[in-house]
């Protein structure tokens, strides 16, 4: 085992960082090191979360998320031989919402170059409008009570000077300055229990990001860009889905199915314990099990695979809008290792109502897809392992975007509202 060392100097504190993936059913901790435009892995911690901690993806059991945690840190530090100080963290939960908002602003004096302060003067402009949007679609879930949203992440995805796009318009004249922002928000009571778990870790937070807003940008080549894509992500307790369209991630949901859901149907149909009905899980999703049972593992899981199909139709009408959706589906997670969820999902019946641009084309995402992400630990293998390794694209993301002009901007707008 190799001898752990801290990180004292601080060049090397800020090039390593550790992801930290809440899974319903798994933690997954990866340790990283950037070097040059990569990130590269040097240790991986798995740890079974413990029962009812983590809810339909929000932490519940904060003792219980901290103490797994700290196993899963330890193991992946003891593998990398280092104890890194920062951290980014994945925030899940029905209650997520992320969704993209655009201002037009009519400049009075078109004449005058774009400045900092008129871009942060927009910036805080389309917060406040989709804080407004965010607390309105948490006041429609009046079966939780009293919720407060809270802005946790927010990305310029675009922007137009009279209708041309740009990188930055600082600098530029015009007449109307066009802005759209990527923003996820969650209930304050869900970041507070994240934010308790990163402190008692003793970490430092360096963004806490929706996985498959992260998946999306961490997959998503130069054609998927422009063409759109619709992203997946099958975890134990529940689905969370990302719309990638029109140059941007349009919107981000979860709903409350999942492979739990699975395990159940097949401990209950075949009169086994759900550890037993696990374990036969996923043996039939490696392809282990003999001729007569992955024929009856099958025909129990297939009916439930298309309830689980048929909340992401629904999730997908909300999405869309009533626009046309991107024909690629892309599933990740250890639910994606079904062979009955990639077959159904090809074969098309849950995509009634739903309108795409062409014929709908399904995969499922490879550790390999996510870009900028190198492994030297060894230990990087599964679909499962998609959601973290785009967690480390998006701190190395993060990292460029507040070094460039506009996205620095973005980035003070955020610290001046306290994120």
């Amino acid at each position: 085992m190799p001898r752990v060392q801290l990180l004292r100097r601080r060049d090397d504190y800020e090039r390593h960082f550790s992801v930290l993936d809440l899974g319903t059913d798994l933690i997954k901790v990866l340790t990283m090191r950037r070097d040059g435009g990569e990130a590269i892995v040097l240790g991986v911690g798995r740890e079974h979360m413990p029962v009812q901690a983590l809810q339909g993806g929000a932490v519940v059991d904060v003792d219980s998320v901290i103490d797994a945690c700290n196993r899963a840190l330890e193991a992946s530090e003891d593998m990398a031989g280092v104890v890194p100080g920062q951290v980014v963290v994945s925030l899940g939960g029905e209650l997520v919402k992320g969704f993209s908002s655009t201002v037009s602003y009519p400049r009075d004096r078109p004449d005058q170059k774009v400045r900092d302060q008129e871009l942060r003067n927009l910036l805080q402009l389309v917060e406040k409008r989709a804080l407004r949007e965010a607390q309105n679609l948490l006041e429609a879930e009046r079966s939780y009570g009293e919720l407060e949203a809270r802005l946790v992440h927010s990305s310029i995805t675009g922007v137009r000077m009279d209708g041309y796009p740009m990188i930055s318009p600082i600098g530029f004249q015009g007449r109307n300055l066009e802005v759209t922002v990527f923003n996820a928000f969650a209930p304050q009571s869900q970041v507070g229990a994240v934010e308790t778990v990163v402190h008692e870790l003793d970490l430092e937070l360096m963004a806490a990001v929706t996985g498959t807003y992260a998946i999306a940008r961490a997959c998503a080549s130069e054609e998927t860009w422009e063409g759109g894509a619709i992203y997946v992500d099958v975890g134990g307790s529940a689905t969370e889905v990302a719309l990638l369209r029109g140059g941007g991630v349009e919107g981000t949901r979860m709903f409350n199915l999942g492979g739990r859901m699975l395990t159940r149907r097949l401990a209950l149909a075949l009169g086994i314990s759900p550890a037993d009905a696990e374990a036969r899980k996923l043996r039939h999703g490696d392809g282990l099990l003999n001729g007569q049972q992955d024929r009856q593992v099958r025909e129990v899981l297939t009916p439930d695979v298309d309830v689980l199909l048929q909340g992401l139709n629904l999730c997908l009408r909300e999405l869309s809008r009533g626009e046309e959706l991107p024909p690629e589906v892309y599933f990740s997670g250890g639910g994606s290792l079904l062979p009955e969820l990639i077959d159904r999902a090809t074969e098309g019946a849950w995509t009634r109502g739903l309108t795409f641009v062409s014929q709908v084309v399904v995969g499922r995402l490879e550790p390999e897809d996510v870009q900028g992400v190198a492994d030297a630990s060894g230990q990087i293998s599964s679909p499962q392992d998609v959601a973290p390794l785009a967690l480390a694209n998006h701190a190395l993301r993060t990292e460029v975007e507040e070094r460039d002009e506009v996205n620095g901007v973005m980035a003070g707008v955020l610290r001046s509202m306290h994120m």
